[in-house]
């Protein structure tokens, strides 16, 4: 082998080293999260979370960065309708002994416009313009909040007196229907059939078939409904009966 393919071998033997070596010390994004801020001595965030209410004071983006290197770094915040609230450049803070660095920006909430722009809202870490982490954060008003649950509670107040009621119509309807039983077979006994005999059996089908409909959806605003067709099919039912016994 001559000098001039030993030396090519060398050389490629020594980028290749090289290429390893760079890629191994390349930078990489570690972790991120939503805080408030972070440690001065460990450089961890502080009071994280992604959901605020509008007398928030601030939210800020923490990214670590694994080798940070010397490169631009830059933080877009973006409110729910898609404009560009703040664009900043920022720079790595670096642990001190150790081989990772956090960059980390901030923006203030209930002493600016923020405050008035409720929703989702999108942060994003660009390293040399490229992106390279993102994270969403929501502004919500407290008073808002409190004026939902309120309404929460109104309809569930609601719901609660629909039900009362409509198990007070059950239990008169069970009695009602349980009444009509008693004459039904009172009169069944009897000996001989009519016309109107034959009407009373039709009637009574109906009304309990009707009641086990209204049994099956019990706690529906169709009960209602149900409970009046009853109710008037009872009435339709105890005057043929009269009409029959008077006969």
């Amino acid at each position: 082998m001559n000098k001039q393919k030993i030396g090519l071998i060398l050389l490629l033997s020594i980028s290749l080293s090289m290429i390893g070596v760079q890629f191994t010390n390349a930078q990489t994004i570690q972790d991120s999260t939503m805080c408030y801020g972070y440690g001065a001595t460990d450089l961890q965030p502080r009071g994280i979370g992604n959901t605020i209410f509008t007398y928030t004071e601030q939210i800020g983006f923490w990214v670590q960065i694994q080798n940070p290197t010397d490169v631009s770094y830059r933080m877009i915040w973006t409110d729910p309708n898609g404009n560009q609230f703040r664009n900043s450049a920022v720079e790595v803070v670096e642990k001190s002994g150790s081989d990772w660095g956090i960059v980390f920006d901030s923006i203030k909430i209930a002493e600016t416009t923020a405050k008035n722009k409720l929703g989702v809202w999108s942060v994003s870490l660009y390293v040399d313009g490229e992106e390279m982490s993102a994270a969403e954060f929501q502004i919500i008003s407290y008073d808002s909040l409190l004026d939902t649950f309120e309404d929460f509670n109104d309809q569930l107040d609601e719901i609660i007196d629909e039900k009362d009621n409509l198990l007070a119509q059950n239990e008169a309807l069970q009695a009602q229907l349980e009444a009509i039983q008693a004459q039904y077979a009172a009169l069944e006994a009897q000996v001989g059939t009519s016309s109107d005999y034959e009407q009373l059996q039709t009637d009574y089908e109906n009304i309990e078939a009707d009641y086990n409909a209204l049994k099956a959806s019990q706690g529906t605003t169709k009960m209602m409904m149900y409970a009046s067709i009853v109710v008037a099919l009872i009435a339709v039912v105890v005057a043929v009966y009269f009409g029959v016994m008077k006969k």
